[in-house]
């Protein structure tokens, strides 16, 4: 008999990363029921928010349990098809991308996107993404650049960095709200890990996960290269342009602990033992609105 798990509806997410407070409760239920098969049932979901539905997309792909989706309200099923919640867009690299992503230019979203990580159309990946993105919203052409920013660093880095094989992304133009939701992901190993396998700062992160994304996030690099592209600088750059030049939001989770910086402030959570995320995801909110005082120069290293 397969095991059962019922999937909350999340319509909002007023603190970015508050959906994971539901996610949690799913991964609880789904730890329950390892390797077996399971069901999941739907019937209470309305509407998925962007930064609900990418996570529960990526962990119901890499969780290792079978899973089927049932009882879909006919109100999102047709959604759910579109972003590709079940079935990710898998990029290879011999594939023509411009002609599987620039036809989403008429869209408000790129689907759930898989993407082998090491491959040689990374750069092209970037580049594509960050011009249907930029067209789908219409947004300030002065974003241009430090979204191409944003998306070169954090994908560079997680391709360069995570030692994992895929990696995810998933974007969705808010008109209402004036910003692109963007969702990046991989399956490799977490930031913590990467500053065991480099040796570095242990003796300041005492075995915390917690401690370790804040470094990272402040710009301590696992390299002892001055000035070299890497997980700590990338991270650290990009919060920094994102939320105090440009006013948006920022959130990471990796392994057991998540920071999040907004125009709230910031704060780097560890999380409960019963509760693990399997490589590294980062929600960035980004408004489609250039501020008049936004200096690019400033956020590059």
């Amino acid at each position: 008999m397969n095991g059962k798990v019922n999937i909350p509806n999340v319509d909002r997410d007023d603190k970015i990363g508050s959906a994971f407070n539901h996610l949690f409760k799913v991964i609880i239920q789904v730890e329950k029921h390892a390797d077996e098969n399971l069901e999941w049932d739907l019937k209470d979901a309305a509407f998925f928010h962007p930064f609900y539905l990418a996570p529960l997309a990526i962990y119901k792909q890499n969780c290792g349990n079978s899973i089927t989706c049932k009882d879909i309200p006919a109100r999102i099923s047709r959604y759910l098809e579109l972003v590709r919640f079940e079935d990710p867009l898998l990029i290879k690299e011999d594939m023509d991308l411009a002609s599987i992503l620039e036809p989403y230019i008429s869209r408000s979203y790129i689907p759930v996107c898989k993407f082998e990580l090491c491959k040689s159309n990374i750069d092209a990946l970037q580049s594509i993404l960050q011009r249907v993105i930029c067209r789908q919203s219409k947004a300030d052409t002065r974003i241009t650049t430090p979204l191409s920013y944003l998306l070169g660093e954090l994908v560079d880095n997680m391709n360069e960095h995570s030692k994992g094989r895929y990696g995810y992304i998933f974007a969705q133009y808010l008109k209402k709200e004036g910003c692109i939701d963007l969702v990046v992901a991989d399956d490799g190993i977490t930031i913590f890990s990467s500053y065991v396998r480099s040796g570095k700062y242990l003796d300041e992160i005492c075995g915390d996960e917690a401690k370790a994304l804040k470094m990272a996030t402040e710009g301590k690099s696992t390299k002892n290269l001055p000035g070299a592209e890497n997980r700590g600088y990338g991270l650290s750059s990009s919060k920094e342009m994102l939320v105090n030049g440009l006013h948006g939001s920022f959130f990471i989770l990796s392994g057991g602990a998540f920071h999040r910086h907004d125009g709230s402030g910031s704060v780097s959570v560890k999380l409960p033992a019963t509760i693990n995320w399997n490589g590294t995801i980062i929600l960035m909110r980004i408004p489609v609105r250039v501020p008049m005082d936004f200096n690019y120069s400033k956020y590059v290293r």
